[in-house]
């Protein structure tokens, strides 16, 4: 997928927040053997996590008795499952200096000073993600080349590292906001789905958009038949929920999101660690309810087709309504 929408002029962006140094190192020469042009890496910040309590973890597996007892699954081991920190952002981005990767976009917070300037001197372009104005403000100053401004419709994990995500400006209004503050290149994402929304967004100031929710529905990307069906139908709505992973992300909405509001959560990654018995079996039999089905609010409106078929739409509908480009 990264590869075809790099070769069609877009930027494809690999996802390797949670990747090991050796996993980035695979996954990025297997693309790289599929493209002569540019693509991006994205990474997770991950600054002053520690591991959660004995009390704090207790709190969240009583929390999520219910679900695993619903499932089947004894949640009484969970009280003993080891907790493990995230992988460490600076064995990857050692890993990214020696790929000679050329952009790299991070998200839920700003890198340390000292990783910054690593890929400054590398001649790396470096993007940050914001979900406000104050957050943007912060990446300009970090001295980031540009900012992707996530709206609060995108799917998938809110990027916020200035709040806690369950609020935040539409994509439109963080477009309007940032109009005089930021003056590095704005990328625009959240409920994007076709090129007229590109062409609307980049009359309206933005440079670029970024798309994620549209390319759920491609053949190369392999979502599971339930996830698939459950989007086509179009039907679900969609909710922020912490209680899949620890952190605000857009899901569709579920008896599990429903009965985890103002339940004791942990902390971002260790939520996730906590819910992966719970989310495996689920999906073994099916029961959809206890299954992160990320996805945009703007998600009922996509349609089945291969990555090269979409993004030659989105060039052709772009270009319907901005000939010059």
């Amino acid at each position: 997928m990264v590869a075809t929408v790099s070769n069609l002029g877009c930027l494809g962006t690999l996802a390797l927040g949670n990747s090991s140094p050796d996993d980035i190192e695979q996954l990025y020469t297997a693309t790289r053997k599929l493209t002569k042009k540019p693509f991006a890496v994205n990474l997770f910040v991950s600054n002053d996590i520690k591991l959660p309590t004995h009390e704090e973890k207790s709190k969240s597996v009583k929390a999520l008795q219910p679900s695993y007892d619903e499932l089947g699954i004894d949640p009484s081991y969970l009280h003993h499952k080891s907790l493990t920190l995230p992988i460490d952002l600076n064995t990857q981005i050692e890993t990214i200096l020696r790929l000679n990767v050329p952009i790299v976009s991070f998200t839920f917070g700003i890198p340390s000073t000292q990783i910054i300037s690593k890929l400054k001197q590398k001649g790396i372009i470096i993007v940050g993600t914001a979900t406000n104005q104050t957050e943007a403000m912060r990446v300009q100053q970090k001295g980031f080349d540009a900012v992707i401004l996530q709206g609060i419709e995108a799917g998938g994990h809110r990027a916020s590292f200035l709040s806690d995500g369950t609020s935040g400006p539409s994509t439109t209004l963080l477009n309007q906001q940032t109009s005089e503050s930021i003056t590095i290149p704005k990328i625009l994402t959240g409920g994007i789905m076709t090129g007229q929304q590109i062409a609307g967004h980049i009359g309206q100031g933005a440079d670029a958009c970024q798309l994620g929710s549209a390319y759920l529905f491609t053949d190369e990307a392999k979502l599971d038949k339930a996830y698939l069906d459950t989007l086509l139908a179009g039907e679900s709505q969609t909710c922020l929920s912490k209680g899949f992973t620890g952190k605000y992300a857009r899901v569709v909405s579920s008896k599990f999101t429903d009965a985890m509001k103002n339940k004791a959560v942990l902390a971002f990654p260790f939520q996730g660690q906590l819910t992966m018995d719970m989310r495996t079996k689920a999906t073994a039999i099916n029961e959809n309810d206890f299954v992160p089905f990320w996805a945009g609010e703007s998600a009922s409106i996509g349609q089945r087709q291969s990555t090269a078929s979409l993004t030659h739409k989105l060039i052709s509908d772009f270009r319907t309504k901005v000939p010059d480009m």
